[in-house]
């Protein structure tokens, strides 16, 4: 097992963020050193060349790729599978807590509040991310809002860990799916479903192309790249009920006017009348729209 390596300038940063999440998911992360106080780009692979081939796939025709410097040593396989857990710790949204497996014996909540245990392995979705904690935040509204929120079909698209899914079967919505076209992240979201002892719940392995009407759900969370959101709109929209709620994410603030406008375009065309609006943290947005019945 490889660990490839490289300290981050401050000042190429966000970029580098930005190039990782267009791509994800991947074996790349970034990663703060507290001590330190630097930043790095980390990944692990099974041999050097695996490496150097993810890193020119993600980062290879980006402007800054010169200014990084990537090392590269041999690690324990076992090194490799913890490693995400430094970077996972547990959190809360109001009455609803993500904790990690490892901090489970050691968290403490209210008694009436909701607690979800994770274990995400190298799938993503820790709700640590922006993308993942607007989405997050926005289920926790609903929940105060009338029942109908709370018992209608719900899907996932992206799912990663199975966090947002998980979340939702866990706040009452009955008919819940997640879709992930990495099979890793449906095996993990498998999992985290059984260390929550959630029924009731399905993960497919399938790419957002599939989606097809077939099946129309009352609450579609669509937490992906801003150009798969943008090309396949139509299919996203086909599969929201009348009245339904759709929540894009993954959009940085940059994309977001390009990416509202192009869905506000095909509702149009399809002469669905619908509200919007538009939630922010860092540099990442979340784009909520609600079909008028």
């Amino acid at each position: 097992m490889i660990q490839a390596k490289a300290l981050i300038d401050s000042d190429l940063l966000n970029c580098v963020e930005d190039e990782l999440y267009e791509h994800a998911p991947t074996n790349w992360t970034l990663t703060y050193n507290y001590i330190t106080r630097n930043n790095y780009l980390e990944g692990f692979f099974q041999n050097k060349l695996d490496a150097q081939n993810s890193f020119d796939h993600v980062l290879g025709s980006s402007d800054f790729t010169d200014l990084i410097n990537v090392t590269y040593v041999k690690i324990k396989e076992e090194d490799w599978k913890n490693s995400y857990k430094k970077h996972f710790h547990s959190w809360n949204i109001e009455n609803f807590h993500w904790v990690p497996t490892w901090e489970k014996s050691s968290y403490t909540k209210p008694k009436d509040d909701l607690m979800l245990v994770l274990d995400p392995g190298m799938a993503f979705g820790t709700g640590n991310h922006e993308t993942t904690k607007l989405c997050l935040m926005a289920l926790v509204k609903f929940q105060n809002k009338s029942s109908y929120f709370r018992k209608t079909k719900f899907i996932d698209i992206g799912c990663g860990s199975g966090i947002i899914a998980l979340t939702a079967r866990l706040l009452g919505y009955e008919d819940v799916i997640g879709i992930d076209n990495d099979l890793d992240a449906i095996k993990v979201s498998h999992e985290n479903a059984t260390l929550n002892n959630i029924n009731h719940i399905s993960f497919e392995h399938k790419c957002i192309e599939a989606i097809n009407n077939e099946t129309n759900y009352d609450f579609v969370v669509a937490n992906i790249q801003s150009n798969v959101l943008q090309k396949n709109a139509l299919g996203i929209i086909k599969i929201m009920r009348k009245g339904a709620t759709l929540l894009l994410s993954g959009i940085l603030k940059s994309e977001a006017k390009e990416v509202k406008l192009c869905f506000e375009n095909v509702f149009q065309k399809n002469n669905i009348k619908i509200t919007s609006s538009s939630y922010s943290m860092n540099e990442w947005e979340m784009i909520e729209f609600n079909s008028i019945p």
